[in-house]
């Protein structure tokens, strides 16, 4: 009887993180999408971002990703309902209350962000910008968790059937493009923070800054594949950085030329990172960390 009565409170929980998680996805979306049709404020993202011009902030068009990252948001909530309602005994859920939690978090967190961000409170957003970070850095240590051998992700021997592969896909993927794009995200965040303010960089040229920055992100990328093995992450950092290029070659090629240079070098530099190094791509369930997992 006890075994009876706790696991119903522990599905309880997840299916309620559940349902509660596909109502943050919506009232997320649906905020972003009245932040653009309204707009939020009478000014658009994209208007608030020319506000704080600086060498970093890549063309519009590089911004188009977020219709991405909802699509495989919805995905990834969709596959947690499914996770939670399935009604097979004795088989492992990969989706459990905590993961409902840090989501709802992180869906509160980004529909604060557009808020604060449109009432122009830049020091606010970069704050809010650091919890949909932390969120997604803790559902991304559980993922990798279950992508451990014995754990209720990991590829199994032999040939997996589609089903499988496209849950894995659909509880990992999903979060490692928007992680990537928030790691971008929150160095721009923080760069226009420093426009507002007024910050003189200490005397030294602007793009020299840029490039410092630029550096940063790829410190960041590589270390998603080299370190963690992953491609999702880092692949969008190199969209970024295609967008840089293509705002500053458009903008002022010349003056700007060590930035879209050290972007483009950069996002090369990541490219063959994940050629160098065997990657891991949830869809094909391969392992995510090679032979250091068996050391």
């Amino acid at each position: 009887m006890e075994d009876m009565n706790s696991e119903p409170s522990g599905t309880r929980a997840a299916r309620a993180a559940a349902v509660l998680a596909i109502l943050a996805f919506t009232g997320m979306v649906a905020v972003n999408g009245l932040a653009s049709s309204l707009p939020l404020n009478g000014v658009s993202t994209g208007q608030l971002s020319d506000e704080l011009p600086n060498l970093f902030v890549p063309a519009g068009i590089t911004f188009s990703i977020w219709g991405l990252i909802y699509l495989l948001l919805a995905g990834y909530v969709a596959a947690a309902a499914r996770e939670t309602f399935r009604s097979a005994e004795g088989v492992r859920r990969a989706w459990t209350g905590r993961d409902g939690a840090l989501f709802i978090l992180n869906a509160a967190a980004n529909t604060a962000w557009i808020l604060a961000w449109h009432w122009r409170l830049v020091g606010t957003s970069l704050v809010i910008m650091l919890v949909i970070l932390g969120t997604l850095v803790y559902l991304e240590r559980d993922t990798e968790r279950k992508l451990l051998p014995g754990g209720v992700l990991a590829p199994g021997p032999g040939t997996e059937s589609g089903s499988i592969r496209l849950r894995r896909f659909l509880l990992t993927a999903p979060l490692r493009v928007y992680l990537g794009w928030i790691c971008v995200a929150l160095i721009a965040n923080a760069t226009a923070l420093l426009v507002k303010t007024g910050w003189g960089g200490f005397g030294l040229d602007p793009r020299v800054w840029t490039v410092g920055v630029i550096l940063a992100g790829l410190a960041v990328a590589l270390g998603f594949t080299i370190w963690k093995r992953q491609v999702a992450a880092p692949l969008v950092v190199v969209w970024a950085y295609a967008g840089i290029v293509l705002k500053r070659l458009q903008t002022d090629p010349a003056y700007s030329a060590p930035v879209w240079i050290a972007a483009a070098l950069a996002a090369l530099v990541i490219l063959a990172s994940m050629v160098r190094v065997r990657v891991a791509c949830p869809l094909f369930g391969r392992k995510t960390a090679g032979k250091s997992l068996k050391k």
